[in-house]
């Protein structure tokens, strides 16, 4: 008789056991009933070559972890992978995500991307970018004035080398709304300044080994060439090996982004001067914005700015520590 209580006993435990382990199996594929250890963001940046993305990516996964939730990074091989970042996108609205964190330089991908996740009602926070998403809902966005940027490298150079006449080449990025504003904010703020004089530009497609390539082919059509904008920071080091290698006498190289090393090559001396703009911060804001969409706080195509400052030797040291 004890033997058949004891073993009576002994299979109610197991079948209470079997029902609270598919319960948890069952909470791993519905993002609306996991609990806050188990949500899940998705965090999708263009590709994961660049510094910069690198940066938002710590930036990323340090947060989501202070907060416990599950940090899924993806990306395609390559910045201009448009229809591999919406496969990638199309996969993880699958799998079951709930929240997706995304950046792409291209409008038309970022409008399709977004719209997906709408559809399956996936809250979506736009990173390195406050350039409204249209017809579409967003529920922030997270980065620096694209624009603002641009035109603060012609007012530092139209300020710092004031009395020096500087003929710039311009390495454009891969075409869309980036190349748009970091280029356009560039030259309408450089026409107020005498001193500046824009001779050539050339796409190098965010790239370092293409922008050596493409500023020495620049340099070689035009000797006058004694200044370097790079939309990015690794198009300004690759201008800056370009500078290097044609002897060009104090070269002036400024980019964008404020990677680390970038910063160390200002340090250095082998770059004049970047545009920082903190994309560990910037990493960091978005899954917080994602946490709190998770959570149900409203917000509605809310800007969450990133400031931004022109970084030289004179102030490098505080960026680098």
């Amino acid at each position: 008789m004890k033997k058949s209580f004891f073993k009576k006993a002994m299979l109610g435990l197991a079948a209470v056991a079997m029902v609270g382990g598919l319960a948890a199996c069952g909470n791993k594929s519905s993002s609306s009933s996991s609990s806050k250890s188990e949500k899940t963001i998705t965090f999708l940046p263009p590709a994961m070559v660049s510094p910069f993305y690198k940066s938002t990516i710590d930036g990323a996964k340090a947060e989501a972890k202070a907060q416990g939730y599950k940090l899924n990074v993806l990306a395609p091989q390559k910045e201009d992978d448009y229809e591999g970042l919406l496969k990638i996108v199309e996969d993880s609205l699958s799998k079951g995500t709930n929240a997706i964190a995304i950046c792409t330089t291209d409008d038309k991908t970022m409008a399709a991307a977004v719209k997906k996740a709408n559809r399956d009602k996936v809250p979506v926070v736009v990173f390195n970018s406050i350039s409204k998403v249209k017809d579409a809902k967003v529920y922030s966005y997270v980065g620096y004035d694209q624009k603002k940027a641009g035109a603060s490298v012609a007012k530092w150079l139209g300020t710092k080398y004031a009395d020096k006449k500087l003929n710039v080449g311009i390495l454009e990025g891969l075409p869309g709304v980036f190349t748009e504003n970091r280029e356009g904010g560039f030259v309408d703020a450089a026409k107020q300044y005498k001193n500046i004089k824009i001779v050539a530009k050339q796409p190098a497609n965010w790239d370092r080994g293409k922008a050596l390539d493409t500023a020495t082919n620049m340099y070689q059509g035009n000797k006058d060439i004694n200044t370097f904008y790079g939309l990015s920071d690794e198009m300004a080091l690759g201008a800056a090996s370009a500078a290097k290698q044609a002897g060009i006498k104090n070269a002036i190289t400024i980019g964008i982004d404020g990677n680390p090393n970038t910063l160390a090559a200002i340090k250095k001396g082998s770059v004049t001067g970047s545009v920082y703009t903190n994309p560990k911060m910037m990493g960091k804001r978005a899954v917080q914005d994602a946490i709190k969409a998770i959570k149900g706080q409203k917000k509605a195509n809310v800007i969450n700015e990133i400031p931004t400052v022109v970084v030289d030797k004179s102030n490098v040291a505080k960026y680098t520590k």
